[in-house]
């Protein structure tokens, strides 16, 4: 879906799938819909317990002007010296996790 406000800025809204093989880093994903990607979220929404963060190109000079990348985190809960939780990075030491069942609702707006 693309919904355009002010008078040229476009929000797009669209659902992927994770990789299969989760890369190490993170996986980029393509805003077709926009030539630049100003500002993105992202939110998890399978059953799993992940938490994913979203970056552009803003903050990862790597990334083309219409992509993102999104890292996913394992959301493990445990005993951490009388109760507590924990986050890990999935694949921080080189990947290999098979996200293909998990999707993630990306909101971009740009150009």
């Amino acid at each position: 879906m693309i919904v355009q406000f002010k008078k040229y800025l476009k929000r797009v809204t669209k659902v992927v799938s994770g990789p299969n093989p989760y890369p190490a880093g993170g996986f980029k994903v393509t805003i077709g819909e926009l030539t630049k990607v100003k500002h993105a979220t992202v939110k998890y929404v399978g059953n799993g317990e992940y938490i994913a963060q979203i970056l552009t190109k803003e903050q990862d000079g790597t990334l083309a002007d219409n992509e993102v990348k999104i890292f996913v985190r394992e959301n493990i809960e445990q005993d951490v010296g009388g109760g507590g939780t924990a986050t890990y990075t999935i694949g921080g030491e080189g990947g290999g996790v098979d996200l293909s069942g998990e999707k993630f609702l990306i909101e971009a707006e740009g150009y």
